[in-house]
């Protein structure tokens, strides 16, 4: 043997009783690890779930190797709405751990980075699963892989298999959702993105059926965990095509839809912005125009925000659950206590000056665009149970509003000759139509500025309002706040009136 040859040979023993060692090292870990993480996982998912709903995940098993584990979990769900007789629903999972510091499988990739382990898991086919077993053609319906490092930080992919599924008239269509994730050891920071192809709901129903059909959906977030405990970042939600069908009603579709949300922290307050666009709105075979709503939100204190949060889970959220399950109008009831302490939060949140923006709510179709915007600066009010009323709390707690809202002409048209094309279809010819469609825009300038509550400024239907330190600018004409309510109730009653003698 040569020289060479021997000192190779001696790396390879040495590689061998290294990854064999630490490989041992890895197992030994394992357990601790594993239910250190459920622990955790566990608080995290318990903190966003109301009181009367629970979500548990527990290591039932674990079968220790030297390169191998084999592990089992049981995922147990509570809720009142899918549990019967209050028993607990419950999903079996396996998974099949490779030992680091290089997993067999990475190794036969040549992929060399030290790991702690590798982990490929699926639902197990039970009594509850069974069902979904047998419409997935027995491959597993959820299963995925997940590489956990030295530093518990985690990255994976998870997968829901296609299926196909036909009962009673009843059809579900579903592509398979592919989704892929990564995490520090603390979920101190998260990315996820994943994708779904079709989905389509095809339900015969006792009174009304219904199909309803997703196409194209991608998913995209990611975010760190600011001091507030709420993760900072975006979260980026689109799909191609949502199309709705009710019998009796004509099919609506939405395309090319996005919704964007940006959350951040500045200076101990919370601030975000929340985005929806839709590329076309059609109703009927008819396409209608494209729509857009864009939010606002800033100066949150990020105190009183989490102990809000905290009443809603735990006081608030049970009690809405419980009027909707016994199908009765939701009133919420506060102990004493508990009315205290909302109240001091709401103080300590109005005293940051929340400032709250609908900055467009839009709607553009082929020839004109209308739009509208409204932006609310609130104040401190002072002790909230010393308000002598509700009308001198919003006084009080309200420093600045601005509202505008823009009609078109030309957009107003375009939907008078879309209503008329839906409901009397070939019945009117273009040149008649498009008179109506004219007469009709008219007709809600002329009432509008009859009623002194908008201008027109050229193909605009245009009414605005500025409010600050108790005195209003309607169209330009400021009025104490008293006076500008009385206003709106005086022409509230004429269009009353004007719809009494129409009839």
């Amino acid at each position: 043997m040569s020289k060479t040859a021997g000192i190779v040979v001696g790396v390879i023993v040495v590689a061998g009783a290294l990854a064999t060692g630490g490989a041992w090292y890895t197992g030994t870990r394992l357990e601790g690890v594993l239910r250190d993480s459920i622990d955790k996982a566990n608080a995290q998912i318990n903190g966003s779930l109301g009181r009367d709903n629970k979500m548990s995940v527990e290591l039932t098993s674990l079968e220790r190797g030297t390169f191998s584990s084999v592990a089992h979990y049981s995922l147990k769900i509570h809720d009142e709405n899918l549990s019967e007789g209050n028993k607990d629903v419950v999903f079996q999972f396996v998974d099949h751990i490779e030992h680091g510091p290089i997993p067999f499988s990475r190794l036969k990739k040549l992929n060399l980075v030290p790991v702690m382990a590798l982990s490929r898991f699926e639902l197990e086919k039970t009594e509850m699963t069974e069902k979904w077993y047998a419409v997935t053609k027995g491959v597993a319906p959820l299963h995925g892989d997940v590489v956990v490092g030295y530093d518990r930080a985690v990255a994976g992919n998870l997968q829901l298999t296609p299926l196909e599924i036909k009962d009673a008239g009843n059809t579900v269509n579903f592509s398979g959702l592919n989704l892929n994730f990564e995490g520090t050891a603390e979920a101190e920071k998260i990315k996820a993105v994943g994708n779904l192809d079709n989905l389509v709901l095809d339900i015969i129903g006792e009174d009304q059926p219904m199909k309803i059909e997703f196409k194209g959906m991608t998913f995209d977030t990611g975010g760190t965990k600011g001091k507030s405990g709420f993760y900072l970042g975006h979260t980026n939600v689109k799909f191609d095509n949502l199309s709705v069908e009710a019998a009796g009603t004509p099919p609506v579709v939405l395309k090319n839809f996005a919704n964007t949300n940006l959350m951040q922290e500045e200076g101990g307050n919370l601030a975000g912005q929340i985005n929806y666009d839709i590329g076309m709105i059609s109703f009927n075979g008819n396409d209608i125009g494209s729509a857009s709503m864009a939010w606002k939100f800033s100066n949150f204190d990020v105190t009183a925000t989490q102990a809000l949060y905290q009443l809603y889970q735990t006081k608030i959220m049970p009690q809405q659950q419980a009027a909707a399950l016994a199908e009765r109008p939701f009133e919420l009831n506060l102990s004493k206590a508990d009315q205290d302490w909302l109240n001091a939060e709401l103080e300590k949140l109005l005293a940051g000056k929340p400032h709250v923006e609908l900055s467009k709510l839009g709607l553009k179709t082929a020839n004109g665009e209308s739009h509208m915007s409204l932006a609310v600066d609130l104040a401190d009010p002072g002790k909230l149970d010393q308000q002598e009323s509700s009308a001198d709390l919003g006084k009080n707690a309200i420093s600045q509003l601005d509202a505008k809202l823009v009609l078109s002409k030309p957009m107003m048209k375009d939907l008078s000759i879309l209503q008329a094309k839906f409901t009397l279809g070939d019945q009117l010819d273009a040149k008649t139509m498009n008179e109506q469609g004219d007469a009709a825009a008219d007709m809600v300038a002329g009432m509008a500025t009859a009623l002194q509550i908008a201008k027109v400024e050229g193909d605009n239907v245009v009414s605005s309002l500025h409010y600050a330190a108790n005195i209003v600018d309607f169209n330009g004409e400021k009025m104490p706040l008293e006076q500008f309510i009385n206003n709106v109730t005086s022409k509230v009653g004429q269009l009353g009136g004007s719809g009494e003698a129409a009839e």
